[in-house]
Parts: structure tokens; sequence; C-alpha cells
């Protein structure tokens, strides 16, 4: 004989309608009354079944009422222990249906969140109830609730009820939790159960499975809320103290009390440390299925400090999560796990710290705080608090001041931090105290970054930092096979065996790849997953292999554009176009593929085009915001998970306005591209008057101002954003675009801005406001520097389309028009942005379509910088930093380089006839196939083997000797002006002006009869 409580509840008059509002001690009420009868009845705990009672309700019944059976049980569970102590098997009997009810409860939000077409029939009845239909909601409520008839389920539910748990039986349900028969038995009746309401057999497969991911959490809460009742299960979640008495730990001292620290239950911290558990339940984007159940372990190389790159000396990677286990014994450096996005950094801080929750505690209590999430605080705890999770019931300075246990600190992001309207000081001053506190050798603090997030912060620093770092490594063949037979058991095994031989046949796991782009995308693990969904449903062809074929010499933009275009056609189903596949959808494995009923309760009736739009809108305003997350109106909780995450704030203050990110920044990255490629595409959109006259939409060059300021003031647009951009413009139709009316447009402001006619007209502090409602902090000043560089780059990308040639600062020919300054106070005002923000930036890009002739770029910061095959003739250089430049095959004739910095420079094939190198420092330079006739190198630091080939060459160590050879070359130029060029054709040759130079002791002087040897050519005036 078991209990059952909903006939309980109909025998005393009880509607379950009528407790769900009920506070914790009206509950305990119904408790009270419910054990009576049991006392009276010989009734025991192992008779409670409430998770059977569930499992027999059809889904709309449960979605309603398994909170009230959750919150029921526990009442139970307290009110029994409180008349006699539950035995161990009994305590584990309510524990697990509880912890497994709320299981149910998390999965019931997530599968609704991502509008499963299997909850249809719960979203009809929410529908309702939200619009005021009471008297329909009345009579649902009134309804007699009809049991499942489905024989499978209830022959698993008599195996539930009545309970039939030994000791034995619960120690190793404690044990093993999902690999125990407990455990097992009702694994069988909830899939049976999912099964009974629609779902495929096997997506109920996969439910169930993220139910078990998240069971170890939910049993840890259980017990913690309820510890006294179940004391005897507390040793099996890590809860009290698990040292012997005698141990030397210096964790473990004994209080004042006598007691140990550890014997103090700090309900807090199990819960926090329980709910790192349960994310493990979360799904992957809009699968099935969790993260859990398809990650590889990663594997990553030790960075050497002395060159920042990983050992070469290592023969094989080592596993991350042993490498960070081992720095546990280090208390003195900062582990660093760094890689570019897409790679696992944010995958495996979910993963690690759930792992330290469980098998690390009471050692260590991990913390995970996404760094995107804090606030700049006076203190470092006030800024970690923040981002910690908690925050709303306990300041996290508390548990690092405490000695025991101490905080495993998992930060994730720095290259995510929240700007800050001083620049990378906030940034630097964090890092700072981040040292601090791990000098003092209490905690750990293990950091996650890109590399050039964490060099640009090395690189402020005054003092070297005491850092362990470590790169992950690109995916090899062993990833690859445990990836793949994940990817079966979530999936299908003809589906996984069809993807990995398209990969194998194209050659993309080899090391040589025909393919190198396609071959990069699938070592990282985002991006292969992502091929995965295109190629499931016929999204992945070779279309795709022949376009990586034709674009493998240039950018993987044209393929990252094409495969992210795909994802947003398989995401929405439009636009529809003749390449798309039509599949025969087996039975069982439609919860796999993206079905119309699951693009339709994503449209929800509306336009696919004003979905992608409402995106596109929402992605540009947290890329405008440049905090990784805005706040938006409850109105916009339906956005795809697939591209966004939104959640009610869990931090101050608390809203009901939605925190929207992107699922991840790749994703979003796309998002942000299609809304800029729209805005610009407005510059030149025109429209037919009532005269039939056409004019631009933005007319007026203030209006045109306005919509780039908006457009470009957050912040500098990164390499990868660029090229994208520069991609969707390309592919735009030829009808509706152009390159060249885009040239013209930007070109009359980009003059107008080097002029300063946009802050003199206030368009600037128009977007000030702008920025600042999505809480940018960015001043004026730094909005004006961003404008710049970001059409600057603009407009050398467009006219590398156009193959034309860009004159930032005028065509010098142009006495009026040109401006050689303009460059430089362009770097000048970016310093604000970061003091090597233009040449930094401009390091990947190419410039070819640059002419700087007559520039003055004096005192420029330029190392690094991308000008290779730019004509640079007669610009000033003089003083400027030009170390590590890129000057290949440049035309840097008549250049003034006085006292320039060009170490490590590369000048092969440069052009430096006529060039003023004095006092430049030319050490490591590769000067190889240089042109160096006539160049000066009075006094340039420079190796000996180096001078010898330059005076080879033609170059002039004396500066005396150089003004003489520059006079003469200008009254030769003067010349040129007057005569026709084939007359003049000696003077313009290096050999001919070679011949009268001649070389005593490695100094050049002039010969002394240099005029008698052209006394009798025509073209020398008497």
């Amino acid at each position: 004989m078991s209990l059952s409580i909903r006939h309980w509840l109909a025998e005393n008059y009880i509607e379950i309608s009528d407790i769900r509002g009920l506070s914790p001690g009206q509950m305990v009420s119904i408790a009270f009354r419910i054990v009576h009868d049991m006392e009276v009845k010989s009734l025991i705990p192992l008779d409670i079944c409430t998770l059977a009672e569930v499992l027999e309700l059809p889904l709309a019944s449960v979605w309603q009422d398994i909170t009230v059976f959750a919150q029921l049980t526990e009442s139970l569970l307290r009110t029994i222990s409180h008349k006699k102590p539950l035995k161990r098997n009994e305590g584990t009997w309510l524990a697990f249906q509880i912890a497994y009810l709320r299981g149910l409860q998390q999965v019931f939000a997530q599968e609704k969140s991502l509008q499963r077409p299997w909850l249809n029939q719960i979203m009809l009845w929410d529908s309702r109830r939200e619009n005021g239909d009471n008297k329909d909601t009345g009579d649902l409520l009134k309804t007699p609730v009809r049991l499942l008839q489905d024989t499978q389920l209830q022959g698993l539910l008599k195996t539930l009820r009545p309970g039939k748990l030994t000791d034995t039986q619960a120690e190793q349900a404690l044990s093993l939790v999902a690999d125990s028969l407990l455990v097992q038995q009702i694994d069988n009746a909830v899939k049976a159960w999912f099964v009974a309401n629609g779902v495929e057999e096997a997506e109920s497969k996969l439910i169930t499975k993220r139910l078990q991911n998240s069971l170890f959490g939910h049993l840890l809460a259980v017990i913690a809320e309820n510890a006294p009742p179940l004391a005897q299960l507390q040793k099996f979640v890590g809860l009290g103290n698990s040292y012997p008495v005698n141990s030397t730990d210096k964790h473990l001292q004994i209080s004042e009390t006598g007691l140990y620290v550890s014997d103090k239950i700090d309900l807090l911290r199990e819960l926090y440390r329980a709910s790192l558990m349960q994310r493990q339940s979360e799904t992957l984007f809009m699968e099935s299925f969790a993260l859990k159940d398809i990650y590889v372990p990663l594997n990553g190389l030790p960075i050497n400090d002395s060159d920042s790159q990983p050992e070469q000396k290592t023969v094989e990677a080592i596993d991350l999560m042993t490498w960070v286990r081992q720095q546990l014994v280090d208390l003195d450096t900062i582990a660093v796990i760094e890689s570019e996005p897409g790679y696992g950094k944010t995958s495996f801080c979910q993963m690690w710290t759930a792992v330290a929750a469980k098998e690390l505690y009471p050692a260590w209590i991990p913390i995970l705080i996404r760094l995107k999430d804090v606030k700049y605080g006076k203190t470092l705890a006030a800024t970690l608090n923040s981002g910690f999770a908690l925050n709303r019931y306990i300041h996290l300075g508390d548990w690092l001041q405490q000695d025991y246990p101490p905080c495993l600190l998992v930060l994730d992001g720095l290259d995510e931090l929240p700007p800050a309207s001083q620049g990378n000081q906030a940034k630097i001053i964090l890092m700072q105290q981040l040292f601090s506190l791990q000098s003092q050798s209490r905690h750990k603090i293990v950091l996650t970054s890109t590399s050039q997030a964490l060099q640009e912060i090395i690189q402020e620093l005054e003092q070297p930092l005491p850092l362990c770092r470590i790169s992950i490594q690109p995916w090899e063949q062993e990833e690859w096979r445990q990836w793949f037979q994940l990817w079966a058991q979530v999936q299908s095994l003809p589906i996984a065996q069809n993807f990995f031989t398209f990969l194998k046949q194209s050659g993309l796991f080899s090391a040589t790849s025909k393919l190198p782009e396609l071959s990069a995308l699938v070592r990282q693990p985002l991006m292969l997953y992502l091929l995965g969904v295109l190629h499931r449903d016929g999204l992945l062809d070779e279309q795709i292999l022949l376009l990586a074929t034709k674009t493998q010499a240039a950018t993987s933009a044209t393929v990252l554009w094409e495969i992210h275009q795909r994802l947003s056609r398989w995401l929405l189903g439009y636009p529809q176009t003749g390449g798309i596949k039509t599949m025969l959808l087996r039975s069982g494995s439609t919860y796999i593929h993206r079905t119309q009923d699951a693009i339709a309760n994503l449209l929800q009736n509306r336009h696919p085009q004003d979905v992608l739009e409402h995106m596109q809108a929402i992605a540009l305003q947290i890329l405008h915001s440049q905090r990784h997350q805005i706040t938006l109106e409850p109105s916009h909780k339906n956005l795809p998970a697939f591209y966004f995450q939104s959640q009610h704030s869990t931090f101050p203050p608390y809203t009901p306005h939605l925190q929207t990110e992107f699922s991840h920044p790749k994703l979003g990255e796309f998002l942000c591209t299609q809304a800029i490629v729209v805005q610009l595409k407005l510059l030149i959109q025109r429209q037919e008057n009532a005269y039939g006259e056409f004019t631009f939409v933005l007319e007026s060059a203030s209006s045109v101002a306005q919509q780039l300021y908006n457009l470009f003031g957050f912040g500098i647009v990164s390499p990868e954003l660029e090229n994208l951009v520069i991609e969707g413009l390309r592919r735009e139709p030829q009808d509706e675009f152009s390159f060249e009316l885009l040239c013209d447009r930007l070109l009359s402001f980009w003059y107008g801005y080097c002029r300063g006619r946009w802050l003199d007209e206030g368009i600037a502090h128009k977007a000030f406001a702008h920025f600042q409602a999505l809480q940018n902090p960015a001043n004026v000043e730094q909005i004006h520097a961003a404008v710049g560089l970001n059409v600057f780059l603009l407009l050398c990308a467009c006219h590398q389309q156009t193959k034309t040639t860009f004159w930032p600062c005028g065509n010098p020919e142009s006495l009026s028009e040109f401006y050689s300054q303009a460059l430089i106070i362009l770097i000048a005002r970016t310093k604000v942005l970061h003091p090597a923000a233009f040449a930094k930036r401009l390091q990947s890009t190419s410039l070819t379509c640059l002419n700087l002739s007559g520039a003055d770029l004096s005192q420029a910061m330029l190392a690094g910088v991308n000008f290779g095959q730019i004509d640079l003739s007669n610009a000033n250089f003089m003083g400027a930093n030009l170390v590590g430049a890129n000057l290949q095959d440049a035309n840097l004739a008549g250049a003034n380089l006085t006292g320039a910095n060009l170490t490590d420079a590369n000048l092969s094939g440069a052009n430096l006839a006529s060039a003023n190198l004095t006092g430049a420092n030319l050490t490591g330079a590769n000067l190889q196939s240089t042109n160096l006739t006539n160049t000066c190198l009075f006094q340039a630091v420079l190796q000996e083997t180096d001078k010898e080939i330059a005076i080879l060459n033609g170059a002039i160590f004396s500066i005396k000797d150089f003004q003489t050879i520059k006079k003469l070359l200008s009254k030769s130029t003067c010349i040129n002006n007057i005569n026709s060029y084939e007359k003049t054709a000696p003077w313009l040759n290096n050999d001919a002006i070679g011949n009268i130079i001649e070389s005593a002791e490695g100094e050049p002087m002039m010969s002394g009869d240099l005029y008698e040897d052209y006394a009798d050519d025509e073209t020398v005036l008497g």
C-alpha cells in the first residue's frame, strides 16, 4: 500500500490549485495532517512516492503542479523527521524524489524558453492565461485530470511504488547517483513519460540525460537545505568535516568553540556549489543535449614567458584539466588559459568549476565569475562581487577573507571586461589587484583571455607578472575521434558517419589540406559543431568547398560569411533559395532537424525578415554598448536562443527587464556585420521625389556624418568584423550597391572630418548622447577618434575593392586639397583610445591602395604597421617609431626618415632612393633587394654587413654629399619639367647617377668634374 497525495487532497476537499501559492509554513500544516493520517494507516516514508504520482499525469497537469508536489514532499520530509529520525534509506528515498522533481522543473523551464514543438499544448494554455481568458482557464482547472493510459509507463511506475529501497541500495544511490539502480529506474520511467506526452524516444533520452547531469547538484541542495533530518546523507555530497582530527592542513584550524570551520554548514556556499553542477543540464544552444554530453577534454601547451609562445620542446600537449589541477599547489602565480574565441575557454570554465565543486570541495570552493558581468569598484572585492551570482545575499569579500575553505577564483574573459572611461587603466589596476590577492597565498586565481588582450595589459605593467600560462591547442585526431563518437550518441550514427566522411573526403582533417581556411575551422570546437548543424540539414555541401577553393589565397571572410548566412537561413527558413536540398526525415529523428513546426514557434506569425531585422537591431545595440550585455524590455523575450541569451537580472538593481547577450561572440559578430552592412547601404540609397528626381535618402553632409558617428563611434572595429562587413557589401546585388559610390560619400565625410567640420557642427556630441544611453562610457574625444579610425579603415577596404587610390591627406599636386598632417592628427587623436591604437589596428590591415606621398608622419607611433607596397615618396617620418613595421616594396623615395626607429623593420624590395635616414636605427632591418641609391645613412645604426651592402648599392654616408646630390636631383627635376622625358632620361637612370659617385674607404664623395661629364648635354643650362 502506498500513499497517494492526490487522493488524500481529494478526500479532504483540497484542490491542488488552492495550495499553489501557500507559504512554506502553510504547506507544513498540510504535511502535518498527511503525516497524521499516515500514522493512523501505519504507512512509512517509503510509501510516499510523489514522483510516481507526477509521472502518472499528462503534461499540462504536471506543468502546473510539479512545484506543489516538490514543496509538499519536502514539507513531509521535515514533518516526519520531527516525530522520529529518518533512516538512511528513508531519507535517501525522499531526497532523491525532491531532487528529481526540481530537476524536472528546471528542464521544463529550459524547454519552454526554447519553444519546443512538443510543448505547444502548454504554450497554448499559458497563452490563454496570459491573455486573461479566465473562463477557459477556470474550466481547465475544474476539469478532472485523466491519468496517462500508457502501458509501458504504468509498468515502470509500479517499480517505484511502494518504495523498496534497502539501506545497501540507498548507499549505492548516494555513492553512484546517476549510475545507481534507483536513478536508472527513475530515468526509465521519466523517458516513458516524455514519450507518452509526444516526445520522440531519442529526444526523451537526451532530456533525461540532462536531468542526470544536474541531479547531483539538486541532491546537494536538498540535503543542504534539510541538513538535520538528512544528517546521514551529508558525507556523500561533501557536507560536514571529512578531514581527520589530527590533520595538519593549515586551512583546518579549530575555532574558539572547539569546532572545525567545515562542521558548520554554510547554506549559501552549499547552494552556490550546487548551482555550478545544476548548470550542467543547460542545453547547448538550441539542442536537446547539454554541453557535458558532447564535451571533449581540451589540450594545451605551456607558454614560455620569454617569447610568449607555446613551448616547442613539449612533445605532447597537456590535458587542460590536469594542468589546472597541478596549478592548485602553486599559490604564487596566476594560472592563465589563452586562446582565440571559439576554442572552448568558457566551456572549460563551466566544466571545470562543476568538477571542482563535486570533487575538490571542501579543500577548495570554486567561484566562477564572468568578467563581462563586473562593474569596476573601489576594491577588488567590490569589483568581483558585482559579477558574483550570490551578491544579492552575501558579499564575495566575506568569503575571500576566510581562511577556509580557500577560494578557487575562475575569472572568465579578461578580453570581455567592460570598457571604462579611463581606457585600459581600469584593466591594469584590476590585474594589479589580482596579483596582490594571489601574493597572499590563500586563494588560487585561474584567468582566461585571448593572447592579444593579455599581452596588451602585460606591456603596460611596470613589473613582470607572476603568470603561469597555457595556450589551448587546435583539435587533432584524438579530439575528433572523441567528438564524432559523442556526436553519434546525441544525433545518430548515420548523421555522424556522413559528416565525418564529408570532411575526410574533402581533406579537411589533413595537416596539409588544400582548403586551409576550412581545415582551420574544423579544428575549433565551436565551428566544428556549427558545420555539423549545417551538414545534418543538408546545408553543408560541395558549394562551400568550391567557394573555399576560389578564396583560399584571400581572407577567410568569404567562407565565414557563407557559413553564417546558411546558419541564419537554417534558423529562420529564410530566405528560400533554389539551392536548399529537401530532406526526407526519418521517423523518430525530427527533433534532430530544423522542422517547420520549430520555425513557426520561433516566428510566432512574424515575417522572417522582421525577425532578422529585430535581431540585427539588438546586435547593433550590444556592439555599441561595448558591454557584451544590454538591458531590454520584457517584450524582447522571444529572441532566438541560437543567437541570444536573455534572463532577468541576477545583479542589482533587480528589475523585470531582461539582461541580453550573445549566445557566443562569434555568432553575434555576424549579426553585427549584417546590421552595419544595412546602415552603410543607407548612405547610398536613393529615393524619387515628386518631380521624378532621385536624391539620396541621407542627402545632407551632416546627416551622413551623424549616421557614421552613431554607427562607428562605439570603439575600434576589429579586423574580423571589418573583413565580414566588406564581404557582406561585396555580396550585395550590383543594382543595389556600389563600392565606388560609397567611396565618394565616405571621402566627402573624411575630408570634412580632417578639417574638424563635424566637431564644429556638434555631430560628435549628438553621438555621445546615443552611446551614453547604451552605457558606453566613451567620451566625445574617444567617439571622435573611433569614428575617424574606423572610417579610415573602411575607406582603405573599399578602395581595395574598387582598385583605386586613396589619398588620406589629399593629392599633393593640389595645394588647396592637400593637408599633409591629416593622418598624423588622426594618429594623435586615437591615443585617447590606446597609446598605440592606430599602429596596432593597422598591423593586420592591407593598405596597398594608399598613397601617402608627401604626408607628414613625423614622430608618429607606427610600430608594426603594415605599409607594404604603399607610395610613401617624400613623406616625412622624422623621429617616427617604425619598429617591426612592414615596408616591403614600399616607395620611400625622397622620404625623410631622420632619426626614425626602423629596428626589425622589413624593407625588402623597398625604394629608398634619395631618402634621408640620418641617425635612423636600422638594427635587424631586412634590407634585402632594397633600393639604396643616394640614400643618406649618415650616423645611421646598422650592422656592418648591411653597411657594406648599402655602400655597394649606392648609399651615401656623408650628410654634405647627400645634400649636394639632393640639390642636383632637385635641379634635374626642374629641368625635367621643362624638357621632354627622352632628353632627360639619363638623370632618371640609377646607373647614370651611380657612375658619378666615387668611393674612398667606404665614404662616398662627389667627383670633382661632375659637371664636366655632362657639359655637352643639351639639357644642362649654362
